[in-house]
């Protein structure tokens, strides 16, 4: 029994591709690598790339949204909202990135800000007022 290598292996082709071919199939602007696109119809565009959000804003704007859920109780909002503002600042400030963010952030915070320190301010009169009424007076 005579086992040749051509019955085993089927026939490839081997005939070489004509590299013009190749290069016809490719559309005609896209053919030069270098050259300037004389083409007004294909535009290219290219987006921007992301720029990384820093730690400092995200943060602010957590403890800005946290200061305006929490503004009836006064000490909770009024802290993290101070402290959302600072982070917030510092991160515009430096350019940390994610200035969208600590915009977002400095904005929650003067609101929570804001409206802690109104509900502070009307705590603190009513319980005057609750104390000055409350009081026996004694002649």
């Amino acid at each position: 029994m005579d086992n040749n290598v051509n019955d085993v292996i089927p026939e490839t082709n081997t005939q070489s591709t004509n590299d013009d071919s190749v290069v016809d199939s490719i559309p005609k602007d896209a053919q030069s690598i270098n050259s300037e696109s004389t083409d007004s119809s294909a535009s290219y565009t290219t987006t921007p790339e992301a720029v990384p959000s820093s730690v400092m804003a995200v943060v602010s704007l957590c403890l800005g949204i946290f200061s305006v859920i929490c503004c009836c109780t006064v000490v909770p909002a009024v802290t993290s909202a101070v402290i959302g503002l600072v982070l917030g600042i510092i991160s515009i400030r430096n350019n940390y990135g994610g200035k969208s963010i600590a915009t977002a952030g400095i904005i929650f915070s003067a609101i929570g800000l804001a409206i802690g320190a109104i509900t502070g301010l009307l705590g603190l009169i009513g319980s005057v007022i609750s104390g000055l009424f409350s009081y026996n007076y004694y002649f």
